[in-house]
């Protein structure tokens, strides 16, 4: 291959390792550590957000499971955090085998370079080994030409042609042949400086690729590297993916049998609920007939102080004086017509009165009141004045206050305070609107502090938006 096309790619080559030299330099020393500091601050900030978005679906799971018992809402609770790990999971094993990919592909690229390197550079070596043999040669040939024209064995004396000639063409002879040895050493000197200028050219060039070599070395190494951490997160990834999946399987199944157990209190404790609300209608029953003896009572005392009125009217008119207008003595039943309706509690409302989509059995089922989310110790309000007719306890309402309000257009309106940490009236007490009933827990069937809230009529339980407003 002639030298110029040799040359001009090894031009561009150290030209390359050069810059390559500076951008390994430099990436590691600055951009190198900044990458890596970004990449873990990236990978922290990914952790916080699927951090979030899982405590975001976890809490609305938990008020929607306010009304199951604790240990199956924390196995389903428990169950549903793994599945919504899952999906990360899956994304971080598929991102950690894509990079893997790209890391073994950056290593066999840098071997490649690698290996094409060392065979330029044992080609250039031997390039630069047969240029010195030949230099060397060269330097024999030219020294024993010049020794032996020291001697006067080499090229014949100009002068010494003509007169030894025997004839004219015998001394054309000679100078041709005297020529053709003068051009031949000549060749020889200039093949050396030729040679020699050619030796200096590939030991440039074989110094070039040499620290091409060692770069590239370098960058092999930090492939090589790259490569295995991609290799351990991938499998990292792998195991965490699997680990969820065994944790599913195991939590799916605790879930199946604790259902199973629930299935039977669930029956047990709607058995006791029915007695409690049998318990709560003779309650609400012996409050009517109170509170009709309350209104029998004032209005025959209304009806006697009119009698009274009107005698002593009738007195009043045989005098000749001014007549005073008589002052009304109607009676009042102290219900919650007298007063505004108020919240319990001054807390988001975080579930409605309806009937729900049961997250656990896959049923519908009526939620008879409106949650608040308060925090466990809050004093919880009576809506209204009223008479607290019981102070109770079961498995599913836990601590519970049931308060009467009185008649509410010709029916006995209730309310219901659920899940208290603890009481602060007693049944039978007189109360006003506002006073303190209890305090925010998490009793009962639960899955953290809120307040269940319930309004009746007559026993029914009715929207507590009706009288709390919306």
């Amino acid at each position: 291959m002639p030298n110029d096309e040799r040359k001009k790619p090894f031009l561009s080559r150290r030209t390359l390792v050069k810059g390559a030299s500076f951008a390994a330099v430099l990436g590691l020393t600055t951009s190198g550590a900044l990458s890596g500091e970004s990449v873990l601050a990236d990978g922290i900030d990914d952790k916080k957000k699927e951090k979030k978005s899982v405590d975001e679906k976890l809490a609305s799971l938990r008020e929607d499971l306010n009304e199951v018992d604790t240990e199956l809402a924390d196995a389903y609770l428990s169950l549903a955090e793994t599945e919504a790990r899952i999906p990360d999971a899956q994304a971080r094993l598929d991102s950690a085998r894509s990079a893997l990919e790209a890391a073994k592909a950056e290593d066999a690229r840098q071997a490649a370079r690698l290996k094409d390197a060392e065979a330029e550079e044992r080609e250039i070596r031997q390039a630069v080994e047969n240029g010195e043999h030949k230099i060397s040669q060269s330097n024999e040939d030219v020294s024993r030409a010049s020794i032996e024209a020291y001697k006067g064995t080499g090229a014949p004396n100009p002068a010494s042609i003509f007169l030894n000639a025997e004839n004219p063409q015998d001394a054309v002879d000679r100078t041709m042949n005297y020529r053709l040895t003068l051009q031949a050493q000549g060749a020889k000197l200039t093949d050396l400086r030729g040679q020699q200028a050619m030796n200096v050219n590939s030991a440039d060039r074989l110094e070039a690729i040499r620290a091409e070599i060692e770069d590239l070395k370098k960058k092999s190494a930090i492939a090589v590297a790259e490569r295995r951490q991609a290799e351990s997160e991938a499998a990292q990834a792998k195991k965490d993916l699997d680990d969820l999946y065994a944790s599913q399987k195991t939590q799916a199944a605790t879930l199946e049998t604790l259902k199973e157990k629930y299935r039977v209190s669930e029956s047990e404790l709607e058995s006791q609920s029915s007695a409690l609300e049998t318990d709560i209608q003779r309650l609400i029953e012996k409050e009517r007939q109170e509170e009709l003896a309350r209104q029998r009572e004032a209005e025959r005392k209304a009806r006697e102080a009119r009698e009274a009125e009107e005698r002593r009217a009738k007195r009043e008119r045989r005098k000749p004086r001014k007549v005073s207008p008589p002052k009304s003595s109607g009676g009042s039943s102290g219900g919650a017509s007298s007063g505004k309706f108020r919240d319990p509690v001054s807390a988001r409302r975080s579930s409605m009165f309806g009937y729900r989509f049961h997250p656990v059995y896959h049923t519908r089922k009526l939620h008879k009141g409106m949650d608040y989310a308060a925090a466990c110790g809050t004093p919880v309000g009576a809506m209204a004045a009223g008479k607290v007719l019981a102070t109770t306890h079961n498995r599913g309402a836990g601590n519970k206050v049931i308060v009467s309000h009185g008649l509410h257009n010709g029916q006995i309106l209730t309310t219901s305070y659920h899940h208290l940490q603890g009481f602060a009236v007693s049944a039978g007490q007189r109360i006003e609107a506002g006073q303190t009933v209890g305090y925010v827990g998490s009793t009962g069937a639960s899955t953290g502090c809120h307040l269940h809230f319930e309004t009746h009529l007559d026993g029914t339980a009715l929207d507590p938006r009706k009288f709390v407003g919306y």
